[in-house]
């Protein structure tokens, strides 16, 4: 089973989210006293840590061509 990086930081979008929920849920419950800038910092924090992963799935995106699956180098051949 092949594990991509780019589901490992959706991964950790969700679980930068599931901090700053759980946080706000916990706070309203009465059951913990998370101060909620702490909470969106952390959250921040866990999902900041995967932006390069974001950045090099943008890039490859951005400029590779349909049906190759990399960055293509162009030369003076290929206009």
């Amino acid at each position: 089973m092949e594990i991509r990086m780019r589901t490992i930081s959706n991964i950790a979008a969700g679980l930068a989210l599931g901090i700053v929920l759980a946080s706000f849920i916990l706070n309203t419950l009465g059951i913990t006293h998370i101060d909620m800038t702490d909470a969106l910092k952390t959250g921040g924090f866990v999902k900041a840590v995967f932006l390069p992963v974001d950045a090099s799935v943008w890039i490859n995106n951005i400029f590779s061509k349909q049906g190759s699956s990399g960055i293509t180098i162009r030369d003076d051949d290929n206009k």
